[in-house]
C-alpha cells in the first residue's frame, strides 16, 4: 500500500546575533507562534491539544550561530512558496528568512535525507596550538581510518569511530572548517572532533569560542565548499 503524498515548507533562516543565545525550545515556540499568526495551512496533530507539525534538524548548542538553518512545516494542503514567504517572513523578521521551498514527499520529515553539516569553529585551544602544529594534527587525523571515542547516552556508553564521517577538515587562520555527518548513523559533533585534534597535539581542549553552522546539506557539498 502506497503512502499518501505530503507537502511541507522548508524554511531557511539565520540564528545569529542575540538569537544565538536562544535554546532550541525557544526557537520552536517562536516558529509555532509565527505560523499561527501568519495563518499558514499547517498540518496539526489530533487529540485534545493539537500541535502544528513543525520540525527541525539536530539543534545547535546555545551560543552557536547558524547562517543557513532549516525548519520544516508539514502543510495541510499544497501551497505556493511565495505566498508562504510573504505571510511568514515578517513574523520571523529577527530570523532573517532567506528562502522557503515547498516540497512533496511521502515522509512526514525531510531530515532523514540530510547528509552533512558544515561548520566554521574557533577552538578554545587556538592560543595554545601553533598553526603548523594544528595543520599537522589535521593531516594526521585525516590520514587514519579510525578515531575511536566514547559517547555517553542516557543508558550506556558506546565506542564510536568518528573518522569515516569527517568528510572535510581544514584550517584558515584561527578557524577550523569542517564537514561532518549529521544523520543518526553518521553524527559527529564539532566538540568531539576538536577534542580528538587536541588529543593529537597533546593539549587540553574540545570546546569552542565561536561556532557557526554554515550549511545543512541534502547532498554532499563540494570539497572546496
Amino acid at each position: 500500500m502506497s503512502q499518501p503524498e505530503r507537502y511541507y515548507a522548508l524554511i531557511t533562516y539565520e540564528k545569529s546575533g542575540p538569537l544565538r543565545y536562544l535554546a532550541h525550545l525557544d526557537i520552536a515556540r517562536a516558529f509555532d507562534r509565527a505560523v499561527r499568526r501568519a495563518q499558514i495551512p499547517v498540518q496539526y496533530s489530533e487529540g485534545f491539544t493539537p500541535r502544528a507539525h513543525i520540525s527541525f534538524p539536530p539543534p545547535l548548542p546555545v551560543g552557536a550561530e547558524g547562517t543557513a538553518e532549516l525548519c520544516g512545516i508539514e502543510l495541510a494542503e499544497p501551497a505556493d512558496a511565495k505566498q508562504i514567504y510573504a505571510a511568514l517572513a515578517g513574523e520571523l523578521e529577527r530570523f532573517h528568512v532567506s528562502e522557503i521551498q515547498v516540497r512533496r514527499g511521502t515522509r512526514r520529515l525531510a531530515w532523514p535525507k540530510l547528509q552533512a553539516a558544515t561548520y566554521e569553529v574557533v577552538p578554545d585551544f587556538i592560543d595554545e596550538a601553533e598553526p603548523a602544529v594544528l595543520e599537522r594534527a589535521i593531516a594526521k587525523f585525516m590520514d587514519v581510518e579510525q578515531v575511536i571515542l566514547q559517547r555517553q547516552t542516557k543508558s550506556t556508553t558506546r565506542s564510536i569511530n568518528i573518522r569515516p564521517h569527517v568528510y572535510a577538515l581544514g584550517v584558515a587562520g584561527d578557524t577550523v572548517n569542517m564537514c561532518l555527518g549529521i544523520t543518526e548513523e553518521t553524527l559527529v559533533k564539532p566538540t568531539e572532533l576538536l577534542a580528538a585534534l587536541a588529543d593529537i597535539m597533546g593539549i587540553t581542549g574540545g570546546g569552542w569560542r565561536r561556532l557557526v553552522r554554515t550549511g545543512l546539506h541534502f547532498q554532499m557539498p563540494p570539497e572546496d565548499a
